[in-house]
């Protein structure tokens, strides 16, 4: 078999992303400016990379063929990043960068090395740890709260990746799981269930 260094960029871009998360460490301004500024500024550099390489119809290094004619996977995964850090709280965003950095890849190599009979089984089960490790880590919520918002954000982050939409899956599992996470956790604490 033929070694694709796209393929294995993107695979390590992706078990790399949790890195993003330095957001969190930084101060409310970086040389003055607010960091979600800094986020809107990163955003705008890559959709203005984009537009240019839209424009002349390529497709850099890393991203595949169908993708010279339409938003890259990447730029996806700006926008998704750019909406969680600033509309979604700290503990949910974590959970959605984690379980869609580990388990979208998984479920590529599940899919290239012919293992869907294992799907969506064992992507469910890992985005639940990683979700579960991470909201155990620094959330405070109770266990009971850990376990239902684990398995709301697994559902659906894995319920969104295997359709083939004009929305990529990098965007949809960052932004739906956090959408569908922060409402469960909005009406658990509106009922009084936690």
């Amino acid at each position: 078999m033929v070694m694709d260094h796209g393929h294995l960029f993107r695979r390590m871009f992706h078990l790399c992303a949790p890195a993003i998360l330095v957001y969190y460490l930084l101060p409310g301004k970086v040389f003055g400016v607010p960091r979600e500024a800094w986020v809107l500024a990163v955003l705008l550099g890559l959709l203005v990379i984009e537009a240019m390489r839209l424009f002349t119809g390529r497709a850099f290094f890393g991203l595949r063929e169908y993708e010279k004619g339409q938003l890259s996977a990447f730029a996806w995964a700006g926008i998704g990043v750019t909406i969680a850090f600033l509309f979604f709280p700290m503990p949910f965003v974590v959970c959605a960068v984690f379980g869609l950095a580990w388990t979208d890849p998984l479920i590529g190599e599940m899919r290239r090395r012919k293992l869907m009979r294992y799907y969506p089984g064992i992507p469910l089960i890992i985005y639940f740890c990683i979700s579960a490790s991470c909201l155990l880590a620094i959330s405070g919520f109770t266990k009971i709260q850990v376990v239902i918002l684990s398995i709301v954000g697994s559902i659906v982050a894995i319920s969104v990746e295997k359709p083939k939409l004009p929305i990529d899956d990098d965007f949809l599992m960052l932004v739906v799981p956090l959408a569908a996470v922060t409402i469960i956790n909005w009406y658990m604490n509106f009922t009084g269930l936690v």
